[in-house]
């Protein structure tokens, strides 16, 4: 199986890699694949991706770090996707508007949650057309 991780220089990404690679046998997983449209940001997650994988775990699975559509979902089987559009500067502006306005501040619900979704409509979509055109059929 090959799994690409979209945001892939998310700080989160250590963690959700460690996770498959420990079940790597029952996933049948042979490469794992970050990809991202920030390059500073992935590349530092990058190197403690690859230590998990090759120092801490041993694992044998490949790691590819990409910051092309079509490397990053051709014939992928399973994309886990993790984008925070706007990053962390857009989240704070998501939680401290409504605060001002006297409602619930908070990333993923209420009206910071629709900002967020708003703003990340037209980038999963973008994900979406590149996974059907580049990525191994599921039918």
């Amino acid at each position: 199986m090959i799994i690409t991780i979209v945001g892939g220089g998310s700080t989160f990404t250590p963690g959700i890699v460690k996770s498959i690679a420990l079940r790597k046998e029952e996933l049948e997983v042979e490469e794992i694949r970050l990809f991202d449209i920030d390059k500073e940001r992935q590349g530092k997650v990058a190197v403690v991706v690859k230590w998990i994988l090759e120092e801490e775990l041993h694992s044998g699975i490949k790691l590819t770090v990409t910051y092309n559509e079509e490397e990053a979902y051709r014939d992928a089987d399973f994309i886990f996707a993790q984008m925070r559009v706007g990053k962390y500067a857009m989240r704070e502006q998501d939680e401290k508007i409504p605060l001002r306005h006297g409602c619930v501040g908070q990333e993923t619900c209420g009206c910071g949650g629709l900002a967020y979704g708003m703003r990340t409509i037209f980038p999963m979509i973008k994900v979406i057309d590149d996974v059907e055109k580049y990525a191994k059929p599921n039918y």
